[in-house]
């Protein structure tokens, strides 16, 4: 059973919403692309190893992935948790290409493409790190968790994998993801014996829902041209920004196409972009509308959460545009 599905991480759709924004030539469009592409291939390796994860008989687990937990001062991450009445395994996914060797003695992974070599920490290091934060965390919650088993799932098709110290624990946790039913197997047929009941699995399954904080990207680490976004509602038809708003209906002046909704896009924009948060006044200056009574209009169609009274009213996202949950 699937208890939490993977969604777009909130990078890509911010890096989209200030590609979209940033006009053609500006001078860091392409920093924000290759953030984008980088971020992108990562999702793409996740949803590949998700794909054959789902080739797994899912009734020995529940499985629960790119979950985000709190402990101490800090947040642990797990791409993919399989959780059993006698068993939980943590992978990592890694979406590298080239030729990868890993040499754990020295914590560090080296991958070898287009003629660079470039040293990465060691992943098999870092999952069994995020097992030793879930067992932690789950006996502070007073949980005795079955064992924990982690491993890396390098999720690029051309990559290639290297062992040079003939490492034992590096051949048994790094794999290739179509090959993970053949990589946990074994641990599958050792740990046969219950150690958690039904009931426990789902309160552990439970909190792990509940204690789950995404991750949202400081924007203001991002330095971002705010002076130089494109404001305004863009076309749906061709792109084009600005469009004009006419009694119920938003206005393309260069192809002439109509729509009722555009300025939901825009406004997602916003929220991506800016923050959390927005006054009736942002609204009306990032969309390009001069009434204040329309904009509060629309603002209360969008079935957002309001905060504030009269002028000091806020409106955060909310079921219309879930960005944060």
């Amino acid at each position: 059973m699937i208890a939490k599905n993977r969604s777009i991480p909130k990078e890509i759709e911010i890096y989209e919403a200030i590609i979209r924004r940033l006009p053609v030539n500006h001078p860091r469009k392409a920093e924000f692309e290759n953030k984008l592409s980088r971020k992108r291939a990562g999702y793409k390796g996740e949803k590949e190893l998700d794909y054959h994860i789902s080739q797994i008989d899912h009734s020995k687990f529940t499985i629960l992935n790119d979950i985000r937990i709190p402990f101490n001062d800090t947040h642990f991450q797990i791409d993919s948790l399989l959780i059993s009445n006698s068993l939980i395994i943590l992978i990592d996914s890694k979406y590298y290409a080239g030729t990868l060797e890993f040499y754990p003695e020295f914590n560090q992974m080296i991958q070898y493409l287009n003629d660079n070599e470039k040293v990465y920490p060691d992943p098999v290091l870092q999952t069994k790190i995020q097992a030793r934060q879930l067992k932690a965390f789950l006996i502070s919650h007073q949980y005795s968790p079955p064992p924990l088993e982690p491993f890396v799932a390098i999720t690029h098709s051309q990559a290639i994998i290297k062992n040079p110290t003939q490492n034992k624990e590096v051949s048994q946790r790094v794999f290739k993801s179509p090959g993970i039913f053949y990589k946990i197997n074994p641990y599958l047929e050792k740990y046969q014996k219950e150690i958690i009941s039904d009931q426990e699995a789902k309160k552990i399954v439970k909190l792990l829902l509940k204690k789950h904080k995404p991750y949202i990207p400081d924007l203001d680490a991002l330095n971002l041209p705010y002076g130089e976004l494109q404001k305004g509602v863009e076309c749906p038809a061709c792109n084009t920004f600005g469009m004009e708003r006419f009694h119920s209906l938003w206005g393309c002046k260069r192809c002439g196409h109509t729509s009722r909704d555009a300025h939901v896009a825009a406004l997602k924009d916003y929220f991506l972009i800016n923050g959390q948060s927005i006054t009736n006044g942002q609204f009306r200056d990032f969309l390009g509308i001069s009434s204040i009574h329309q904009a509060r209009r629309m603002l209360s169609h969008l079935d957002l959460n309001i905060s504030g009274e009269k002028k000091g009213r806020i409106y955060t996202p909310g079921k219309s545009i879930p960005l944060w949950g």
